[in-house]
């Protein structure tokens, strides 16, 4: 019953950290671009996020199997408090562009702190099922969040989305107050004793399989940050969709994994987890490629929930596999370094997918991200050690 509050509280805070960075982050370039910002100036905010993320994800991971998470969950949401004031008293683009890498920085801090707290709730048969149903607290939130804001920017303005983001940063703090502190008490000691000992980089000189997932999310991000920034010029200049039917378009995969984690997850808990990541990623390289090849918004729509479907089989057992690894060198430690690979690859991705859109072409930018896809994928089964290729059950008797 402990271990079940502990979970639902955890889950609230994320569904509550997520929904409120929703809101905003989907009309941030919006608000900075209405207030003069162009060139170096619209860009400046929105880059120091992404390399705030990659820079520190490793560093907070590891602090937090150092101190604890539930301290650094604590500062985390208290820099997310500070961002949200900032974003609605300040109209200066620097500060502005401070808030975005201070943003960034607890972006770093709270995702490997909480998924540390969430690991201590599952049990080693059921981690598959229990880290994606806790993934759709995440997913959910995207899902609704841009809804939201959009319905906010329209009705009430940008004030009213900071307010928001400040009333529900101070919702996740009283939260984490009153009942994370004391749910996981044990976490710290836990983590502190056994993980002192591990390095930064030691899990990726040592664990082949946590390379392998390394490989495998810089290639997804990558491919993620094409979807989101040139699937848009798609659908306007060669589809012609209206701004409705894009939306439903790009909201379509995230409300996909949504409904699917949780019997992903249990579905994960008993067939092996490089199996399902492997048909999982090329599936979805396999649908990027064929994206140009689409004439219709049916058509489209049917892709993009086919990308949600496979993101979701491969997403519980990518988790679990992380957190699995995260045993021997810390779970901070390791999603950290995850998490930092991940963010290097939402960096890269659009700098590359511009290169390619000016030299050979929109369609050429899907064509690269199947490709991508599809090496990281083959990177993924090649580093991945043997025996994780055997169903999970058989494993776990072992």
């Amino acid at each position: 019953m402990a271990h079940n509050n502990h979970f639902l509280i955890l889950f609230v805070i994320n569904f509550i950290v997520t929904l409120g960075f929703g809101i905003s982050d989907t009309f941030f370039s919006v608000y900075v671009f209405e207030l003069g910002a162009r060139g170096a100036l619209l860009a400046l905010p929105l880059i120091s996020y992404s390399v705030a993320k990659a820079i520190f994800s490793p560093f907070m991971g590891r602090y937090s199997d150092i101190f604890g998470p539930e301290k650094l969950m604590l500062i985390s949401l208290s820099l997310y408090l500070l961002v949200s004031v900032s974003y609605l008293v300040s109209t200066n683009l620097f500060i502005l562009a401070l808030s975005r890498l201070l943003q960034g920085v607890a972006c770093a801090m709270f995702r490997p702190v909480i998924v540390s707290l969430v690991s201590e709730s599952a049990i080693k048969e059921k981690r598959s099922s229990v880290m994606g149903t806790f993934d759709i607290s995440f997913y959910a939130a995207l899902s609704f969040g841009p809804v939201i804001g959009g319905y906010m920017k329209d009705q009430l303005g940008f004030t009213a989305i900071f307010l928001s983001m400040i009333l529900l940063s101070l919702l996740a703090i009283l939260l984490c107050s009153c009942c994370v502190r004391n749910s996981s008490a044990h976490v710290a000691t836990t983590h502190s004793s056994r993980n002192k000992q591990s390095s930064l980089i030691q899990p990726i000189i040592r664990s082949r399989n946590l390379r392998g997932l390394l490989a495998f999310i810089f290639g997804r991000a990558c491919c993620i940050s094409l979807m989101g920034t040139f699937l848009p010029i798609i659908l306007t200049e060669e589809l012609k969709l209206t701004g409705t039917q894009i939306g439903i378009v790009m909201a379509s995969s995230c409300l996909t994994i949504t409904l699917l984690l949780r019997p992903m997850g249990m579905l994960a808990d008993r067939v092996s987890h490089a199996l399902l990541i492997i048909l999982g990623g090329i599936s979805v390289s396999i649908i990027y490629l064929i994206i140009p090849t689409t004439l219709t918004f049916t058509q489209i729509l049917f892709a993009t929930t086919l990308l949600g479907l496979f993101s979701a089989l491969s997403q519980p057992a990518c988790t679990a596999m992380l957190v699995e690894e995260g045993t021997h060198y810390g779970t901070g430690n390791t999603v950290g370094i995850f998490n930092g690979a991940m963010n290097l690859g939402f960096i890269f991705g659009p700098i590359f997918g511009a290169f390619i859109l000016s030299g050979f072409g929109i369609d050429a930018v899907f064509y690269s991200a199947g490709i991508i896809g599809v090496s990281t994928i083959l990177l993924f089964a090649l580093n991945t050690h043997p025996s994780l290729f055997s169903p999970v059950d058989s494993r776990c008797k072992n």
